[in-house]
């Protein structure tokens, strides 16, 4: 699982590669410049761009200053690890662009081997017009091995600068475990501490916990206890309000049979003169006017349907009569007495008619 997980992300990383080559290949096309794509496995970016620089003989060379996220105006130096690699270990001979989102950061200039021989034969050919080809041979086999011997003196001056590197390194790691060992033997005792004031913290807070269950325990059995009695007197009180809804509703039907006959002693007593006022039982306890549409309430008494209505949407619980607690806020439509109020408008209307006076 493992390999096979390794193998995914080499896979990833070299199709990666590869998409930057062909697009770096792309803007060359464009620019009508000839270029090919080289690839090379090692496991130091650094030193494989260093082994194409010294394969190939590399003079002119074009890389990364920093990833261009990093990219500043005010930005001068190398900030990528293996920019400065590269600037401080590519041969001498090649001349090398450090850039950044497009731009030129910096550039380290080829440095050339100072040749006497070279110089001489220079200056002769500008003022000597019949030296042979033989010399020109010479002096190109002589260039092309003080080349070599540069090459494999920067070698040599890589090499041991690379020793150098690995000793420095191997001495700082050598430290650095040092110090993390120092470190991890301080977090461990830190850690210990820790621990047992932990220990010491949990053990107080199980106590308290086991304290606070006990307490709930006994709220417990305490609740229980005022719960049973609260449900037998409860239960008390529905019988007595079963009782009292029952005289209540025997109250209503009685109500309601005196009402009718007084409605018809008063609709009698009406129909006899048109200066009468009307029945006080035709009159809303609350609005203080002839009822259109009554209904009777909890407490026995009759109310216009809206008045009473809008009495318990206001929140009121308690009759508007006599101020009590009422068991229901339910109303029953007083049909009796909407019919007698009825009865007696239009007896009135009939009796304040000019016509049904002279009649009478």
């Amino acid at each position: 699982m493992f390999h096979e997980q390794k193998l995914r992300l080499y896979r990833k990383e070299k199709d990666k590669a590869h998409k930057n080559s062909e697009k770096y290949l792309q803007i060359c096309r464009q620019m009508q410049v000839t270029a090919e794509i080289i690839y090379i496995e090692t496991d130091s970016v650094e030193k494989g761009i260093l082994q194409l620089i010294s394969q190939r003989g590399v003079t002119k060379l074009v890389m990364g200053a920093a990833a261009d996220r990093h990219y500043s105006m005010r930005m001068r130096d190398l900030k990528s690890k293996k920019a400065i690699y590269i600037h401080r270990e590519a041969p001498a001979t090649c001349l090398i662009w450090f850039t950044c989102n497009g731009y030129l950061i910096c550039s380290r200039e080829a440095r050339r081997a100072n040749n006497l021989y070279l110089e001489c034969a220079s200056s002769n050919s500008l003022s000597q017009s019949d030296i042979t080809r033989g010399t020109e041979s010479i002096v190109k086999d002589d260039d092309h091995l003080i080349k070599l011997a540069v090459t494999e003196a920067e070698a040599s001056k890589r090499k041991a600068r690379f020793e150098a590197c690995k000793r420095e390194e191997a001495e700082k790691t050598a430290v650095d475990a040092l110090k993390k060992a120092k470190q991890w033997e301080n977090v461990y005792f830190e850690e210990l501490k820790q621990r047992k004031e932990t220990e010491k913290a949990l053990r107080k807070r199980n106590d308290e916990l086991e304290k606070m269950r006990s307490e709930s325990e006994t709220q417990i059995t305490e609740s229980y206890t005022v719960i049973r009695k609260l449900q037998e007197k409860n239960n008390l009180s529905m019988e007595t309000f079963r009782g009292i809804r029952e005289e209540q509703e025997e109250l209503k039907i009685k109500l309601r049979e005196v009402s009718k006959l007084k409605g018809k002693r008063e609709e009698e007593e009406a129909s006899t003169s048109n200066h009468r006022e009307p029945p006080q039982y035709f009159i809303c306890p609350i609005t203080h006017d002839i009822m259109e549409d009554p209904h009777v309430a909890a407490d026995g008494f009759t109310y216009e349907g809206e008045a009473i209505s809008r009495w318990f949407e206001r929140g009121h619980e308690t009759s508007p009569m006599i101020n009590k607690r009422l068991p229901h806020t339910s109303l029953v439509p007083n049909l009796a007495l909407r019919s007698a109020i009825q009865e007696w408008l239009q007896l009135r209307e009939l009796l304040n008619r000019p016509s049904a006076c002279r009649e009478i």
